[in-house]
């Protein structure tokens, strides 16, 4: 079914009538065009969603400003990413790491935790190596 427009609001136009209590015929037809502009049998809002999604292009770049260090490739719907890299201890990347680019250990220990039971800590690139922002020493799985 094509998609109606929504009328432009008649705010003198009374939607329900004082009588009987029903729609009048400019409140039937404005919650009519409403229902079918945002999905009526069909969810036209999740289908221009997915439209809209596929058109936004897969990789993008934060530039840094401010004190933001360039980033990586964002996926999805994220906007603005903190992070360098999102991955485990191992994984995190040393090739393009600058000076304080910021990163997430998906399985770095917080301070407590014990060898390989990591619960993820955010982490900074400092002096050549990845260190936990949680205790300062070099973040670790």
């Amino acid at each position: 079914m094509a998609s109606v427009n929504v009328p432009t609001l008649d705010y003198n136009a009374q939607l329900v009538d004082p009588a009987s209590g029903k729609l009048t015929r400019y409140g039937y037809e404005l919650f009519r065009s409403l229902q079918e502009r945002t999905g009526g049998q069909s969810d036209k809002v999740d289908a221009a969603h997915a439209i809209a999604s596929a058109a936004v292009p897969q990789v993008t770049e934060v530039i840094g400003s401010g004190g933001l260090q360039e980033g990586g490739a964002l996926g999805g719907n994220i906007g603005v990413s903190l992070y360098m890299a999102y991955a485990a201890v191992a994984d995190l990347p040393t090739a393009k790491a600058g000076e304080g680019d910021w990163a997430y250990a998906l399985d770095g220990r917080k301070p407590g935790e014990t060898t390989g039971s990591g619960t993820g800590v955010p982490c900074f690139w400092s002096s050549g190596g990845w260190i936990s922002a949680c205790d300062g020493a070099a973040v670790s799985a």
